[in-house]
């Protein structure tokens, strides 16, 4: 029995010492999500066009680059996921948010395509410190009956920076160049994500003396066998041992090959169609899509089957896809976009949901990294892919609708998705 004293809670809580601190931390990773995500996933749509246009680079070469990129962020992300298990988040937000403004300060400089490589592994290992294994193990663990609610509001964070750190980034980038705004990209991250992880973040509830959800008298208790699997230890090899954690592999695997490698190329397919200017509004449509979304998906999930809401939006985003492929006017253009950011953040968010469902939240770090080790590989492989498939085909229309397939296969493998049994 530990009876050490409880942690004090950070100064913050003072605000609403009456509000359980798990919402705090909520808001906080929204925040910092915002220029985490909003370089490390919109941002590099950005940097894929600007080194092309501005620079002069092959595309397929940047969008190589690019591919290796998520796969740096696969593998950093399995390393970072049992470190947060056993030692928390704060260090790894604080580094890596470093990390990440040292190499868009690189990225800023490269000269040649052949640069891009070390900068962008340098920029994925800051951003698996800094993302969604590290804020969503923190969550899991303040978070059980309210996690989808919790999770919404964190990443709405994402939307956020998608929708204002797109276009802002588009017009220095159009107007001063690509190294300006690396440049301030770089100082908003560390101007954020530091202050968070000191004086916001905390790991886990129990070191304060509190139980996940805090005081939720609105929301029916879970029943007890669900809270004693979110309980259990699991290790590497007992997850890999299990069929749950192979279908979700493959679901998300699938889908997101098809959404990172529509979502890297979407500012290049709809500047064949539209100017620069009415592009990136188009791209913030997308993340405005997912802004919305996700806080109205937030508002019911815990209430819902997650699998079957997760085949529904995979569905969805591969007809999301189809509408890219057929369309060549703004209007639908902006339409789709929106539809295709609805389905962005929940898809990312039901991922780490369906993995929180499975595995529970004691070593949801060491499940999340592994299950992102491979599905990371897999949605780097998608800018390649689709880069490979426009320059063979001659258009994105026609390198799209393959896509539009492999989403509809994800749709059918997560309704397959189950719980592990207990005891096994």
């Amino acid at each position: 029995m530990n009876d050490a004293l409880p942690k004090p809670l950070p100064a913050l809580h003072r605000v609403a010492p009456q509000a359980f601190y798990g919402w705090f931390i909520a808001t906080g990773l929204a925040c910092l999500s915002s220029v985490v995500v909003g370089v490390g996933f919109y941002g590099m749509a950005v940097f894929l066009d600007a080194l092309v246009s501005e620079r002069g680079f092959p595309r397929a070469q940047v969008s190589l680059a690019t591919t290796l990129y998520y796969v740096g962020t696969g593998v950093a992300g399995s390393l970072v996921g049992r470190s947060v298990d056993r030692h928390g988040v704060r260090v790894w937000i604080a580094v890596g948010t470093a990390v990440m403004a040292l190499a868009l300060l690189a990225l800023g400089h490269v000269a040649s395509a052949g640069e891009l490589l070390p900068v962008y592994l340098l920029l994925a290992t800051g951003f698996s410190m800094t993302g969604a294994v590290a804020t969503n193990a923190v969550l899991t663990r303040w978070f059980v009956t309210r996690r989808a609610r919790a999770l919404s509001i964190a990443q709405t964070g994402v939307s956020i920076g998608g929708v204002v750190l797109v276009p802002i980034t588009v017009a220095v980038v159009r107007e001063q160049g690509l190294a300006a705004a690396t440049a301030g990209l770089a100082a908003l991250l560390v101007g954020v994500g530091w202050p968070i992880a000191a004086f916001v973040v905390r790991g886990d509830p129990a070191a304060h003396g509190l139980a996940p959800d805090g005081d939720a008298p609105s929301v029916p208790p879970a029943p007890s066998a669900f809270l004693a699997a979110q309980q259990r230890a699991w290790s590497a090899r007992e997850a890999l041992a299990t069929p749950a954690f192979w279908i979700l592999v493959g679901a998300f695997s699938a889908i997101l090959f098809c959404q990172v490698g529509t979502a890297m190329h979407q500012l290049s397919l709809l500047r064949v169609h539209l100017d620069a200017r009415t592009a990136s509004l188009a791209l913030s449509t997308t993340a405005a899509g997912s802004f919305a979304a996700r806080l109205a998906v937030g508002s019911f999930a815990d209430r819902v089957s997650k699998r079957r809401l997760c085949a529904v939006l995979m569905a969805v985003q591969g007809a999301a896809l189809a509408g890219f492929a057929a369309s060549s006017h703004a209007l639908p253009l902006f339409a789709v976009s929106l539809v295709f950011g609805v389905t962005i953040g929940n898809v990312f968010m039901l991922q780490a949901l369906l993995v929180g469902e499975c595995f529970g939240m004691r070593s949801f770090g060491t499940v999340f990294g592994l299950l992102q080790l491979i599905t990371q590989t897999a949605s780097g492989l998608g800018p390649f892919a689709l880069g490979l498939l426009h320059d063979a085909l001659g258009s994105y229309s026609a390198a799209l609708w393959p896509l539009c397939g492999v989403a509809l296969v994800a749709a059918a493998l997560v309704l397959r998705v189950r719980a592990p049994a207990p005891g096994s």
